[in-house]
């Protein structure tokens, strides 16, 4: 596939080999655009890259043409090219951006309801062009939970103050008795995957051509064995075969919805029942002689064995020949084309939301049972029930548990008994107290509550 140019918006990039004649039809053609539409190119912003060539070459053409050059790695439409992003250190702007946007005071005066919601609507949108395409090394995603974790704790980076709060409960969906922050790796790897969907769906795009004339036809999707070049599309494929190691197969997420069958392909596709036919009947698909043969051309064929080399025999092949035909018995085609169902939305449609929830929910194990959260109270006060039902607060039995140093871990209020959540909230007489004015404010019967359940019920 050749490419000459490519424009976005008022960026234009020309392409081609290496040569004076080249870079002199170059300069003629900005030339005469320069005369027909009275536009005058600023050369000088312009810049000359030149791949595996010399770099006087570079040096003398951009002097010709009066540009600048332009070094890999660099930052094209916000995405880093060139560079190589497996690398650790290549993150480290990105992850400075995402220290410079807590700065101190903001962590200071907001209360905890307010740096969960910075956490999830804010913190999370800053590196997304990056992890759009590039897989982010583990070291880097904790890195930055890290910073999310200690943010939304309100305690510094250096700090050495204790966190009573374990990250992956709060990046624990709601249903599993979470918060339903959502990890930097799910969002990674969704991200990823969507490129993955788009090419399967967005056949007749640019970029979707771009791949197919270098990875064939079918991407290297479920085979990208290993190959001599660095290649971000191979990438993304391993990442995708890795969390599919992980128990999670994103792949299956993907069905087909058959209508004339001509896009779909009858061994390879998921088009009728939940495997492909080639792994339910692999005895047939040896004999096959056109594995990639269409679901329209095999159904078109009078009898189902026409496209093999040898008509089956007995045994396995008799036997899966006989329920390949009980399977298509009645199957009929539309006349509407084939499309893409994902499975993990009601609607069919791909949303990168379902894939950070099912990613995070094969993670994370259950918190505890589902957390209750109300939309009418404040985000600081469902934060803080949500932390008294784990029992992660700073008071005096907590502290002891953790060989703090104290003098008693009675309740100051009382000094009756220890100083833990179910006592502070509940048990405490003052506590009581306080429950019994609300209830008759609201003239609601007051009933003795000792423990968040009975509350919670």
């Amino acid at each position: 596939m050749h490419l000459s140019h490519l424009f976005f918006a008022d960026d234009v990039v020309f392409m081609g080999q290496w040569n004076s004649k080249n870079i002199d039809t170059i300069i003629y053609v900005l030339k005469c655009f320069q005369r027909a539409s009275g536009l005058c190119i600023n050369v000088s912003k312009s810049k000359l890259l030149g791949i595996a060539v010399n770099d006087d070459f570079v040096h003398q053409a951009a002097n010709r043409i009066g540009c600048g050059i332009l070094k890999v790695p660099f930052i094209y439409l916000g995405s880093r090219v060139g560079g190589n992003m497996s690398r650790i250190r290549s993150w480290d702007e990105i992850v400075e951006k995402l220290i410079a946007r807590l700065s101190k005071w903001k962590m200071n005066t907001l209360s905890i309801g307010g740096r969960l919601t910075l956490v999830k609507a804010v913190l999370g949108s800053i590196p997304i062009y990056h992890m759009l395409i590039f897989k982010v090394p583990m070291n880097v995603l904790h890195r930055m939970e890290s910073i999310q974790s200690h943010f939304f704790n309100g305690v510094d980076l250096n700090s050495k103050k204790s966190i009573w709060v374990r990250w992956s409960k709060v990046l624990a969906s709601k249903e599993k008795g979470g918060l339903g922050v959502s990890s930097f790796y799910a969002l990674n790897r969704a991200l990823m995957f969507k490129w993955v969907w788009r090419f399967k769906t967005q056949k007749e795009m640019l970029w979707s051509r771009v791949i197919k004339a270098i990875h064939g036809d079918n991407g290297r999707i479920g085979s990208c064995s290993k190959i001599g070049y660095k290649s971000v599309w191979c990438d993304l494929i391993r990442e995708v075969e890795a969390v599919k190691l992980h128990g999670f197969d994103l792949y299956s997420c993907m069905q087909k919805k058959i209508g004339n069958g001509e896009d779909s392909c009858f061994w390879d596709d998921v088009w009728i029942g939940d495997t492909p036919l080639k792994i339910r009947y692999p005895r047939l698909y040896d004999l096959e002689v056109n594995k990639g043969i269409k679901v329209a051309s095999k159904m078109a064929h009078v009898s189902r064995s026409s496209s093999f080399r040898r008509n089956p025999r007995s045994g396995a092949e008799q036997s899966q020949i006989e329920s390949l035909l009980d399977l298509l018995e009645g199957a009929i085609l539309g006349t509407s084309r084939d499309r893409w169902y994902w499975s993990l939305e009601g609607s069919g449609e791909f949303s990168v939301s379902s894939i950070k929830k099912a990613l995070d929910n094969n993670r994370f194990p259950n918190v505890s049972s589902q957390t209750r959260w109300i939309k009418e109270v404040p985000i600081k006060v469902n934060v803080l029930a949500w932390k008294v039902r784990l029992d992660c607060l700073p008071i005096r039995l907590n502290l002891s548990h953790r060989g703090l140093d104290i003098p008693s871990i009675l309740c100051p209020i009382c000094g009756i008994a220890a100083e833990s959540a179910a006592h502070v909230f509940f048990q405490c007489d003052m506590a009581k107290d306080l429950f019994r004015k609300v209830c008759h404010w609201w003239n609601v019967d007051f009933r003795e509550i000792c423990s968040y359940d009975d509350w919670a019920s």
